[in-house]
């Protein structure tokens, strides 16, 4: 017999206790949080195995941290580094996947949800769904010298990772400023 019992552990997640067969377990289930304003333009999504060459499978399995956590791990260009450098310093080598979030927004069948992390320090999309193909606008892979920090690579200068929010927003303002002058 299955009992649970739902807890509010923390502000930023929920708890769920369940005892089966006098063992209790816990599940924690992200929280909701505000999306960042304005939206990315792309999404990353980090790969620690090895990738297929091209042509990429029509759909990427989940790796077993995200089969286990029920979605898809995703990361802002600003969080590549610093995940980098918090959960992946046992790897020399890591794939990146640039998603085209603004098409998946658009395209309407893509359940990617702004949560808290499990510290409630940072807010991170998550993707409700396997990865395919037609969402990858890019790859890049880096490499590192087996004692190196990610932080000596070129992942911090890389103009590869990048949200393009601010700078197609940016572009929008001005082109917008110049014809409001050229109007009147």
């Amino acid at each position: 017999m299955i009992q649970f019992f739902l807890l509010t552990a923390l502000a930023y997640q929920f708890r769920i206790f369940f005892a089966v067969n006098q063992f209790i377990y816990v599940a924690t289930i992200p929280a909701p949080a505000p999306a960042p304003n304005p939206l990315p333009y792309y999404l990353y999504q980090i790969l620690t195995t090895t990738l297929p060459s091209p042509p990429y499978p029509a759909i990427f399995p989940m790796s077993d941290r995200d089969a286990a956590d029920g979605f898809v791990h995703l990361a802002r260009a600003i969080n590549i580094l610093p995940l980098f450098m918090q959960n992946y310093n046992n790897s020399v080598q890591l794939s990146v996947l640039k998603l085209n979030y603004a098409w998946m927004r658009e395209n309407g069948r893509y359940d990617v949800r702004w949560e808290w992390s499990r510290s409630n320090s940072t807010i991170y999309p998550h993707f409700y769904g396997n990865t395919t193909r037609e969402m990858i606008v890019d790859v890049r892979t880096w490499s590192r010298a087996q004692y190196a920090l990610w932080n000596s690579t070129s992942v911090p200068t890389d103009e590869w990772l990048t949200d393009d929010c601010d700078m197609k927003h940016a572009s929008f303002i001005i082109t917008f400023f110049l014809l409001c002058i050229l109007i009147i």
